[in-house]
Formats: structure tokens, C-alpha cells, sequence
């Protein structure tokens, strides 16, 4: 399943794929693609809204790290996690 995601490299994303990560301190982070609902306790609403804070469900792509569901962050600059990960394995699907 294609993601809509690609890596630095250009290479699509698919869920089951595996793809690192190099920080800028340069930790390398490799996360499994998921496709799952993952459940948030606490979200901030919209300024204005009640309550302040929520739980919520989410599907879609998460980048699963040493049992954690993650979404990709962006950087400083408005710049995605994904735009800076390789994929390192590819799921075949026939």
C-alpha cells in the first residue's frame, strides 16, 4: 500500500517498508510503516474550544520506533522527517 510518501531519494514510501532516519547529531533512527489506528489521550483543541484538551483516534501512516507510533515532525525550517528518511527495506507485494 502506497503511502503518498516519498523518501530523500525520491522512492516511494509503502506500508511495510523500513526506513532510517540520520539526526543531526547523527543518531540513526529506523522505523517500521504502519498503517494503523492509534489512539491519542490528550490533543489540544483549537483556541477557544471546550475542553482544552481531548482524546482522539487516528488513522493513517505511522513510523513505528521502539514501540512507539510516531507521525513525522517538521523541522524548523517547515521541512518532514519523511523528506530526509531512506527506505532500507522494501515489502514486495505480488
Amino acid at each position: 500500500m502506497h503511502t503518498g510518501l516519498f523518501d530523500k531519494n525520491g522512492t516511494p514510501i509503502n506500508v511495510g517498508n523500513k526506513t532510517r532516519l540520520v539526526l543531526d547529531d547523527g543518531e540513526v533512527r529506523e522505523f517500521d510503516v504502519c498503517f494503523k489506528t492509534v489512539n491519542r489521550i490528550m490533543v489540544k483543541t483549537l483556541p477557544g474550544f471546550w475542553p482544552e484538551t481531548t482524546e482522539v483516534s487516528i488513522t493513517g501512516i505511522f513510523f513505528c520506533w521502539e514501540g512507539n507510533d510516531l507521525l513525522p515532525c517538521v523541522d524548523e525550517n517547515g521541512i518532514s522527517d519523511v523528506s530526509k528518511m531512506e527506505v532500507v527495506k522494501c515489502e514486495t507485494f505480488e
